[in-house]
């Protein structure tokens, strides 16, 4: 739903509470962060608060509030505090750029997406695949982890270009071969959990597409 987030990890849930690692772009570069919730469905709130911070940010929180603004339609607004490391002016600069592009992003995509959802179910299409092997786990997370080399092992991959400047977050750049023999460009982030699953998410998509996660 949000262009600028890549994947979300639930670590706690508790009630009306919830704690949550986010993967996402902010100023075109991946960072990650953890925070804590709390839904406030009676009020339509919903309040978060940095637990873990990335540098620059050295506190973030902020609310979610939706208003009632006649019949079938609603206000919402998005509310943020934060501090830069060293209050750093710099930095303080690069968090108000970030802060504001992303909540512009995410507010736009909120409407669209709410509206899309009331309007239509058919939009979006999911599907899961499930294959039996002769092998480990590990094998398997391996083959998917090592992204760098599936121009060697996949024959409809012409092209990798792969970097991981953070552990366990991976930016993905493949040039895909079609049956007539064109190809085409996508560029995606990609999580890894410890062995445990590699979440994505493309952000240069192929044609006909406006979404692509798995």
């Amino acid at each position: 739903v949000f262009p600028p987030t890549i994947y979300v990890d639930h670590l706690e849930r508790s009630g009306d509470e919830e704690l949550i690692r986010i993967w996402a772009t902010a100023n075109g570069e991946a960072k990650n962060w953890t925070s804590r919730r709390v839904l406030d469905p009676g009020n339509l709130r919903i309040t978060f608060r940095q637990q873990v911070s990335t540098p620059p940010v050295a506190t973030m929180g902020g609310t979610w509030i939706v208003e009632p603004a006649g019949e079938g339609t609603a206000r919402v607004r998005l509310l943020h505090d934060y501090t830069a490391v060293d209050d750093d002016p710099a930095g303080l600069a690069w968090i108000e750029e970030a802060v504001d592009r992303n909540s512009r992003s995410e507010l736009a995509a909120l409407k669209t997406n709410v509206e899309l959802a009331t309007a239509s179910e058919e939009l979006t299409f999911s599907f899961e695949d499930t294959v039996a092997f002769e092998g480990s786990a590990k094998d398997a997370y391996d083959f998917v982890n090592e992204a760098d080399r599936w121009a060697e092992r996949l024959p409809h991959v012409a092209t990798v270009r792969l970097t991981e400047d953070t552990p366990g977050l991976q930016t993905l750049e493949m040039d895909t071969r079609a049956k007539d023999g064109s190809t085409h460009t996508t560029r995606s982030y990609r999580v890894c959990l410890e062995g445990r699953k590699i979440a994505y998410k493309q952000t240069t998509l192929p044609a006909l597409m406006t979404l692509h996660t798995g």
